[in-house]
């Protein structure tokens, strides 16, 4: 059955920024406290390789200004190692930006937002904000020029009135209240859910990968299957306790990372195959390096 897309699903999220400029820039500056110049150029869904061969990352709006490159993504469900996750974004992004042969101070500003509909941390705070610092001294500082952020849109309440309490509101809720850039939001989601092709499409892609990880999930519990028999006959030698574990940890974490990391790099069509070849499975894990 057809419906409309929200603002938080991901092909209604890189569509408004990819196509809405202003309201890109305003979601920045709203989300970072901070003035932001005009934006250049969007691109949504854009994939980024270090170096062939490497571990490609698909951002879901990457952004330019004359002064400042931003990726600003959408996350919808609670994944693992989100801190390794914008680490590895973060180098990246440098990696695209800087041509080779050129010096350092040539890296623009940078700036990694995730707008998450969960408490990736767990510590109840609206705002997460990263930045290094000097453990011996506090006032010395790095000159790195970038920043990470982490919008945790369930804490919104914790928020006071304002636009970034307005946008995560909207984000969790889909209520606009009295937010203007809220309701600019919710005016550009219904134009473009009235895109009837491109609405199909999109909801077509975001089955395809709900599908994607539904597989992953029951490939996690099998996984924990096997694990549990491996644990059981290696328990019989080393201890029950410590086969158990060791077993059920190996065989969850293998098949389910595979998946995760294809996903993250829109590799749909390859995960999808995964999850159910064993064979190419198998190859695919020993192709990708996971341990």
């Amino acid at each position: 059955m057809s419906r409309d897309l929200l603002f938080s699903e991901y092909p209604m999220f890189d569509r408004i920024m990819e196509e809405r400029a202003d309201l890109c820039r305003r979601v920045l500056e709203t989300a970072l406290g901070v003035p932001v110049d005009e934006v250049c150029n969007v691109v949504a869904e854009r994939t980024v390789q270090p170096r062939l061969g490497s571990h490609g990352v698909r951002l879901d709006a990457m952004v330019r200004t004359k002064s400042a490159v931003y990726d600003v993504e959408m996350q919808t469900i609670a994944r693992r190692g989100i801190g390794r996750r914008m680490r590895y974004y973060q180098g990246a992004m440098d990696t695209a930006m800087l041509p080779p042969g050129a010096d350092y101070t040539r890296l623009a500003d940078s700036y990694i937002v995730f707008i998450c509909l969960q408490d990736e941390f767990g510590a109840g705070c609206p705002v997460y904000t990263f930045d290094m610092a000097c453990a011996e001294d506090g006032g010395v500082g790095l000159g790195h020029s970038f920043s990470w952020v982490v919008l945790n849109a369930s804490a919104w309440r914790a928020l006071p009135e304002g636009g970034l309490r307005g946008l995560l509101r909207y984000v969790a809720t889909e209520e606009v209240g009295d937010d203007k850039l809220a309701a600019d939001l919710a005016a550009a989601v219904e134009a473009a859910n009235e895109d009837a092709a491109w609405r199909e499409e999109a909801l077509t892609m975001l089955t395809i990968e709900e599908d994607m990880r539904a597989q992953a999930r029951f490939m996690m519990e099998e996984a924990r299957e096997e694990g549990l028999a491996k644990g059981l006959a290696e328990g019989r030698e080393k201890g029950l306790a410590e086969g158990l574990a060791e077993g059920r940890a190996e065989g969850a974490d293998k098949l389910g990372a595979l998946v995760v990391q294809l996903i993250d790099a829109g590799r749909l069509d390859e995960a999808r195959r995964a999850a159910t070849d064993a064979l190419y499975r198998e190859r695919m894990i020993e192709e990708l390096g996971i341990e």
